[in-house]
């Protein structure tokens, strides 16, 4: 292993796993119990990223307001039927698991670094067979702020024992970006996630269009890996 890197902080949505579908699902059930349209998986896509409230804030904004003046127990009842029924079509994107094993096997620190709730996040990875190869996972309920606030990612440095130069950050968004940029670590983009716009306007460091990608990505970074 090499003195460089010692951990790889992953987004989930968009980044680990394809979960728009199960995602825009339970956006529609939540609407259709109030009688208000659906939305098409594109315009979920544009809402997603910035945590489960925001999401439910947006779908509601995008189809007359929300029925009351409070959003909480809509968000609660979007959690309830989201986390029951989140991996019915969600799939780790090509590669993921075979990349986890590479990198977990040559001495890496995996950690999920994700605006969503704690609970969904550690069903969905346990459900897919993920949860194995992350040291530490961090959710939307574990941090004082979400991403872009660098905090989501200087507490998982700080708990991995890491510092901002020994690690990198790989994401699918403008919050991934700029939550690792703002606390030092380094970053890698994906081009088939969930970016709101073109992904080369993240401001990456290196942008991958697959997982198979990763390994020698890390290395041109001169972070390299044995």
């Amino acid at each position: 292993m090499s003195s460089g890197l010692k951990a790889v902080l992953f987004d989930l949505d968009g980044t680990l796993i394809h979960s728009l579908p199960d995602l825009a699902a339970a956006v529609n059930r939540l609407l259709a119990s109030e009688r208000r349209a659906p939305l098409s998986d594109d315009a979920v896509k544009a809402m997603v990223g910035d945590g489960a409230h925001t999401l439910v804030e947006r779908a509601f904004s995008a189809r007359g307001g929300l029925p009351g003046s409070d959003v909480r127990p809509y968000l609660a009842r979007f959690l309830d039927d989201y986390e029951a029924r989140s991996v019915e079509t969600t799939v780790p994107w090509p590669g993921v698991p075979q990349t986890l094993a590479y990198l977990k096997a040559d001495g890496l620190r995996l950690a999920v670094c994700t605006n969503k709730p704690s609970k969904a996040t550690a069903d969905i990875l346990q459900a897919l067979n993920l949860s194995h190869f992350f040291d530490l996972v961090v959710g939307a309920d574990d941090t004082p702020a979400l991403k872009p606030d660098p905090v989501h990612v200087t507490v998982i440095l700080e708990r991995l024992g890491v510092t901002a130069e020994q690690a990198v950050m790989v994401g699918d968004s403008a919050n991934d970006i700029l939550s690792a940029k703002a606390a030092g670590v380094r970053t890698i983009a994906l081009s088939f996630g969930y970016a709101h716009g073109p992904v080369e306007d993240l401001g990456a460091d290196v942008i991958l269009d697959g997982y198979s990608e990763l390994p020698l990505a890390l290395t041109r970074m001169n972070l390299s890996i044995d």
